[in-house]
């Protein structure tokens, strides 16, 4: 009569044999670097340096004979806070496109592209012009 139990053992013997020879390979390949991965040339792109005229804040200063545009409810408006065409100004001249922190990007683009001008810097409003922003809505709102 044939004992079956024989078998098993020599099977349990040959597959654990197996098991820590695939265990030497993969600790042999992770040591000589088989598991790195190839180095792309954006780690090691270099920043260009920043420009003269910019602070370390990233921010430019306004200069007096620059024109200042705010966009606000769909139009334009100077810092006198009249109404304003954006292509009645000298393209030459810098302009300041300045818009609200929550005005959406597509309505941003879309005003952008209605200013023409050789020299055109784009902001933000700080707090100072949001607030006074928000008198005119509400005065605007007040009246019939």
């Amino acid at each position: 009569m044939y004992d079956g139990s024989q078998g098993n053992a020599m099977t349990e013997i040959a597959l654990a044999l197996a098991m820590g020879f695939f265990s030497l390979l993969v600790l042999a390949m992770v040591s000589m670097g088989a598991g790195r991965g190839k180095e792309t040339s954006a780690t090691a792109a270099i920043l260009a340096p920043p420009a003269a005229k910019a602070t370390d804040q990233g921010t430019t200063g306004v200069e007096p004979q620059d024109i200042i545009l705010i966009y606000f409810d769909g139009g334009f408006l100077d810092t006198e806070l009249r109404a304003v065409e954006p292509d009645s100004f000298d393209g030459a001249r810098r302009i300041v496109l300045a818009f609200a922190p929550d005005v959406p990007l597509a309505e941003a683009m879309t005003a952008r592209s209605r200013v023409s001008a050789e020299h055109l810097v784009v902001s933000t409003l700080n707090d100072a012009w949001l607030s006074t922003l928000a008198d005119l809505r509400s005065q605007k709102g007040s009246k019939p």
